[in-house]
């Protein structure tokens, strides 16, 4: 297994760059629309226009690949997520308004890569290695909340700002990922204003 690694690429040229990329789209659309275990690495070279060897010269198998989206997919997530919190403070006048901004700015990133995050959720029990990075990007996103209310402290009502941040950024995960993914008998709107509401309750007078 370690020979087969050592030869694994790494892209330096902007042709094997492209080259990987286009693996790594394809992959995301198979896994999305078949399934991890209905993809094999044939069909996401195909898709990728590469021939079979070319794949085995980026990714050793299709887990491998599985876990390279997984990681630009959870990038791509807290680039949303970082760039919705600075557009936050600067409408942080209304609070309603910025948490509202939020969560719609939430649901937006999710629904991107919505089929995706269904396959991830079969993944986190049958993998070790990705209920790893999934539960290290939830706990990254609760100490982002937590840097977050620490910058405005001084407006807020709770004194545990380290449980607050755990108890806001679950609630909202929780109440986004029931909007994008789930069936429900209560509409998006309905959940979004009462999580806005409670959101705002509890951390402001």
């Amino acid at each position: 297994m370690k020979e087969m690694e050592d030869k694994i690429r790494t892209p330096q040229q902007e042709r094997s760059i492209k080259t990987k990329e286009a693996i790594v789209e394809a992959a995301m659309k198979l896994f999305s629309d078949k399934g991890f275990h209905r993809t094999n690495t044939k069909q996401i070279a195909a898709l990728a226009g590469v021939s079979t060897g070319s794949f085995y010269s980026y990714y050793i198998d299709k887990r491998a690949v599985f876990i390279d989206v997984l990681k630009i997919y959870n990038n791509a997530l807290l680039e949303r997520v970082e760039a919705s919190l600075v557009e936050v403070q600067l409408h942080s006048h209304d609070k309603q308004a910025a948490i509202t901004y939020l969560i719609d700015s939430l649901i937006a990133s999710h629904g991107v890569y919505s089929q995706f995050h269904k396959e991830l959720a079969v993944m986190y029990e049958a993998d070790e290695e990705i209920k790893l990075l999934m539960d290290e990007q939830h706990d990254l996103g609760r100490r982002k909340t937590l840097n977050y209310l620490q910058m405005g402290k001084e407006e807020l009502k709770v004194k545990d700002l380290e449980a607050a941040s755990i108890v806001v950024y679950d609630a909202m995960q929780s109440i986004v990922d029931t909007v994008v993914f789930s069936t429900r008998s209560v509409s998006a709107d309905r959940l979004k204003t009462e999580l806005t509401r409670m959101i705002t309750g509890y951390l402001f007078n």
